[in-house]
């Protein structure tokens, strides 16, 4: 299979849809790029990189990062307790939702995966490491990507910080349920959150994750960067829930475990081997990317990727 020709393929399909998505414009910094650009990054499950179009473009990670957040989570407790404070089922409403908390048993968060659910797993960071929690998470982006340069945007954070309405309200509820310990400040919590989201990576650096996801925690050169349980277990999450409300139509359409951020990217996971990441900042109504989503359904149909 020539992996070149079927990247070409799945790019030309799916940049005549630049049109239909719609940057995250509820974010003021986000809302300024260029929803024209798009980038792919493959790597073969014997470790050979291709890429198209923008793929060393660097934007914001958004809620790609909770993949990491969780990672971190799991790595600190046991997956029993995680479950007392979040839930592992899939999400019937976007990402944000307040109402969706409400409804949720004894307000917890339904999945790491969501707004409310990344937010009370920070608060379980933030209970052990304090301040030094987002450097934490900093870190482990670094090594799980296997890239040292990693850092976060400024102006993207200071814009997400000045306009998260909703993700205030959301953790003003979880702290009136308990599920967030009273004791910890919440501007901390949310300037961890916000900082993390606000990680600059590219589609390489996507492909990258993917690729140690799909080889249960295992890098390029056989080291073992993440645990293989763990690895499974997020696997499963993005199936069921990486890309939110959308997750039973991409199950259907791509048939990959899958994360989205409203960046623009996505990051996929299977146990064929192979590290996929997208980029297109438009979204489409569930905050997924218009253009990365049909890459996506390309290349999986031409390499038969799909899990179902």
């Amino acid at each position: 299979m020539d992996l070149n020709k079927v990247l070409t393929k799945a790019y030309d399909y799916a940049i005549t849809y630049t049109d239909a998505g719609v940057p995250a414009n509820y974010i003021p910094e986000l809302a300024k790029e260029d929803k024209t650009k798009a980038g792919c990054s493959l790597i073969s499950p014997d470790g050979k990189l291709y890429e198209i179009g923008s793929s060393r473009y660097k934007f914001s990670i958004q809620s790609i990062i909770k993949i990491i957040i969780y990672l971190c989570v799991l790595e600190n407790h046991e997956f029993d307790y995680i479950k007392q404070y979040i839930g592992v089922k899939p999400s019937s409403k976007p990402f944000n939702s307040i109402i969706e908390l409400e409804l949720s048993n004894k307000n917890i968060p339904v999945n790491p995966f969501i707004n409310a659910g990344a937010i009370v797993a920070c608060s379980l960071l933030q209970k052990k490491y304090g301040n030094n929690t987002f450097d934490l998470i900093l870190n482990r982006t670094r090594d799980v990507i296997g890239n040292d340069k990693l850092d976060y945007s400024r102006s993207i954070y200071n814009s997400e910080n000045s306009s998260a309405f909703a993700n205030r309200a959301l953790t003003y509820m979880l702290l009136n349920s308990d599920i967030i310990d009273k004791n910890i400040n919440v501007d901390d919590l949310l300037n961890t959150y916000f900082k993390s989201c606000s990680i600059l990576v590219d589609a390489h650096d996507l492909s990258n994750l993917s690729f140690v996801l799909s080889r249960d925690g295992k890098d390029m050169s056989g080291n073992q960067i993440l645990n293989k349980e763990h690895a499974l277990i997020i696997r499963t999450l993005m199936a069921t829930c990486g890309t939110y409300d959308y997750s039973g139509d991409f199950a259907i359409r791509i048939g990959l475990p899958a994360k989205s951020g409203v960046g623009g990217g996505i990051v996929t996971a299977s146990k064929a081997g192979y590290g996929i990441g997208v980029y297109c900042p438009g979204l489409d109504s569930h905050g997924n990317s218009y253009v990365g989503t049909r890459i996506l359904e390309s290349i999986s149909k031409e390499l038969n990727l799909n899990i179902y």
